[in-house]
C-alpha cells in the first residue's frame, strides 16, 4: 500500500502574545505513517494534541518544523512549505475534512451545502445534486429538509449534514475530528459504514473517536499523542 500521509520530526508550540510570549508546547518531534486504505486512530487525554495534529495536516495551523509530506496527483507535497494555492488544490481534490462543527453561508440549502465540494471540483451540478442527495437520505436527513439552511437545524442534524459534505467527494485522504459525537447509535453505525467503504476504497484516514466502539470498528492503529505532548 503507497504511503499518503508522511509526518516527520513535527514540533508545533502557541505563543501566547497577551501572556509576555508565553510559549505553550503541543507535540514534539512527532512522526506519523498512513497508508492507502488506512485508518489511524489518534488517542490521548483533552489537550494532547489531537485536533491541533488534525489541524497541521489540513494546513489550519503551521508547525515550526518538521515536515508534512501528502500525496498529490502521484507527487509527494510538504503541507509547511506549499503555496497557499498548493494547499487549496490539495483540499479541493485529495484531503477531506470533517470538523466537529459545520461552518457555512447563511441561507444556503442543506443539498448545495453538500453539492458545493463536488461541483466545484467537476463543475457538474447534476451529479453533485445527486451525490448529495444520496448522502443525506443515507444520514437520514429528511427530504423536507433539503431545501432548508442548515443553521435552522439540531445539533445532530448539522453534524450529519457536515459529514455528508465531507463524503461528497471521494477522496484519497479524510480527517475526521469526533465525526460521531452528536450522533445516535442508528447515525454513529452510517458512518462506520462509510468510513469503512472509504477505507475499502483505498482512503487513508486520521480520526479523533472519543467513541470508542465506532474507534474499534473502523481504526487499523492507535496513535498515542502523550508521548510527544510530553516531549514538547
Amino acid at each position: 500500500m503507497s504511503v499518503r500521509i508522511s509526518v516527520k520530526d513535527l514540533n508545533k508550540t502557541f505563543t501566547l502574545h497577551t501572556q509576555g510570549g508565553t510559549s505553550i508546547g503541543v507535540f514534539s518531534d512527532l512522526n506519523l505513517e498512513v497508508k492507502a486504505g488506512e485508518c489511524v486512530a489518534l488517542a490521548g487525554e483533552s489537550g494532547s494534541g489531537k485536533s491541533s495534529l488534525i489541524c497541521s495536516l489540513y494546513g489550519n495551523y503551521k508547525p515550526q518544523s518538521g515536515s508534512i509530506d501528502i500525496l498529490h496527483d502521484g507527487e509527494t507535497v510538504d503541507i509547511l512549505t506549499a503555496t497557499p494555492r498548493e494547499i487549496l488544490d490539495i483540499r479541493n481534490r485529495t484531503m477531506g475534512y470533517v470538523s466537529q462543527f459545520l461552518r457555512v453561508v447563511p441561507r444556503v440549502s442543506a443539498l448545495d451545502v453538500v453539492a458545493e465540494p463536488l461541483f466545484s471540483l467537476t463543475g457538474d451540478q447534476a451529479m453533485a445534486c445527486d451525490r448529495a442527495a444520496f448522502l443525506l437520505k443515507r444520514l437520514n436527513i429528511p427530504p423536507t429538509l433539503w431545501s432548508l439552511p442548515p443553521a435552522t437545524f439540531s445539533g445532530g442534524e448539522q453534524q450529519r449534514v457536515n459529514i455528508a459534505r465531507g463524503f461528497s467527494v471521494e477522496y484519497p485522504i479524510l480527517l475526521l475530528d469526533e465525526p460521531t459525537a452528536s450522533l445516535d447509535a442508528g447515525n454513529r453505525q452510517v458512518v462506520v459504514k462509510l468510513i469503512k467503504e472509504a477505507k475499502a476504497r483505498g482512503t487513508a484516514v486520521v480520526g479523533i473517536f472519543h467513541d470508542e466502539e465506532v474507534r474499534d470498528e473502523v481504526s487499523d492503529k492507535l496513535f498515542e499523542m502523550r508521548s510527544f505532548k510530553e516531549a514538547a
